[in-house]
């Protein structure tokens, strides 16, 4: 298939049976859309449309804006990633338009860029949503998704931008955008794609590569082809080496020979080999699906008791994480925030366990508006228990400390999975796509 032919097979698709295709923030205005892009980064849709309604009633414009403080506009966005930069951002933005864009939002990238806390993707959004300008933001979904497919071969956003705008006719570059987002958000996800309900494997690279050829079985006139090729070649081998008894008994010798300094050349790179081979490994839980889950019991932020036992009948999430307030632990628990409806739908009670006290998850959960419990383990017997506390490497430091796991526990309270390489962006997405 040519790449023309996948672009073409790919936007006939989604022309057809997605014709409309818009950003799922809420906004009225394009000042309201910059605000709501910018504190969309490294967060969901659904969070940043929980915030804005306040925002933008007490601060309905540039002008508004531009007068508050950053830690004014910091709670009101308390509960979205990287609040601190994001008010300041904020607040700049405002400022900038006021003094150098007469308080209009302009429509060209490189005048866009120039605004704090505005990239390339920001602008590009603002761009194409609301000028209509053949302009393609390219997210994480976006990258993802158009590599996975087979329609870039990106290895950075800009790549992926390029590429995309060189195929993708003007006319439906703006409308592609939400396209390949909103396929990446719901059925081409991170961690497991949901071939089996997808309406692009037809053109779909990945699936052809990665799911049917693990799927297909190999014809049998391929394998005895391979085959006859093997005894042919073998048996011409053979007949070099064995063509009579003298040249045998004359090559064997000077093999042996051979042999003795195959040995002495090949120690030096053997020797590095094995140095190779003792980099460092993290320690991973002892405990094993099947196993049946210890059970546990701790204060949670609320000074409420916390029991394992009380959820029988329920999916437990047990995740746990370093430490509050940290970035990847904050990335982690928001995550998990935003799909709490669904994961209450399904039955399933999320618990988060660190070694914090119940002040310090108190402030956390306060702060980022966390539903769920978070276990207060300070004597680290929960995290003993499940054999999450280990050696570990950060930034070129070893040191022991608590290893990032999550521990899917079904209604009979034995262990159904166990997450141990997790992406804290991305770890509800993860813990679905195991449904």
């Amino acid at each position: 298939m040519t790449t023309k032919e996948r672009y073409e097979g790919v936007i006939n698709y989604f022309k057809t049976n997605v014709p409309i295709a818009e950003t799922e923030l809420h906004y009225n205005n394009p000042y309201e859309l910059i605000v709501a892009v910018i504190l969309s980064a490294q967060c969901t849709d659904v969070r940043i449309n929980k915030v804005t309604p306040k925002l933008f009633k007490d601060y309905p414009n540039a002008e508004a804006l531009a007068s508050a403080s950053p830690d004014t506009i910091f709670n009101y966005i308390r509960s979205v990633s990287y609040p601190n930069n994001k008010a300041k951002h904020l607040v700049g933005m405002a400022n900038m338009l006021i003094h150098d864009f007469n308080g209009v939002v302009p429509s060209e990238i490189d005048q866009l860029v120039k605004l704090p806390g505005v990239g390339r993707k920001t602008a590009n959004v603002v761009a194409s949503v609301v000028y209509k300008k053949p302009a393609m933001a390219v997210d994480t979904h976006v990258f993802r998704v158009s590599n996975r497919i087979g329609l870039t071969n990106a290895k950075t956003p800009l790549q992926s931008e390029l590429q995309l705008i060189k195929h993708i006719p003007k006319e439906y570059v703006a409308t592609a955008h939400h396209w390949l987002i909103l396929h990446g958000r719901y059925t081409c996800i991170a961690r497991s794609p949901k071939c089996d309900v997808c309406p692009l494997t037809a053109w779909c690279q990945y699936f052809k590569t990665t799911i049917l050829n693990k799927t297909k079985p190999q014809p049998l006139l391929v394998t005895k082809e391979k085959m006859a090729k093997k005894e042919i070649t073998a048996k011409k081998i053979s007949s070099k080496k064995v063509s009579s008894p003298t040249v045998t008994e004359k090559v064997t010798k000077p093999t042996v020979k051979k042999i003795t300094s195959d040995k002495k050349t090949v120690a030096k790179p053997l020797a590095k080999a094995t140095d190779k081979t003792t980099k460092f490994v993290a320690h991973h839980t002892k405990l094993k699906v099947g196993d049946k889950a210890p059970v546990f019991k701790a204060k949670d932020q609320h000074g409420n008791l916390i029991s394992s036992v009380n959820f029988k009948g329920k999916t437990i999430v047990l995740y746990f994480y370093p430490k509050d307030n940290t970035p990847g632990c904050t990335m982690e628990a928001c995550s998990l925030r935003d799909e709490h409806t669904y994961f209450t739908k399904q039955n399933y009670v999320v618990i988060g366990v660190s070694a914090d006290d119940e002040k310090m998850h108190k402030k956390f959960a306060d702060k980022f508006e966390l539903p769920f419990s978070l276990l207060a383990d300070t004597d680290m017997k929960i995290i003993k228990d499940y054999d999450v506390w280990g050696t570990k490497q950060f930034m070129g430091k070893i040191y022991d400390g608590i290893i990032r796991t999550t521990f899917i526990i079904n209604e009979k309270g034995i262990i159904k999975h166990v997450i141990t390489e997790v992406k804290t962006k991305e770890h509800a997405e993860q813990i679905m796509a195991l449904n």
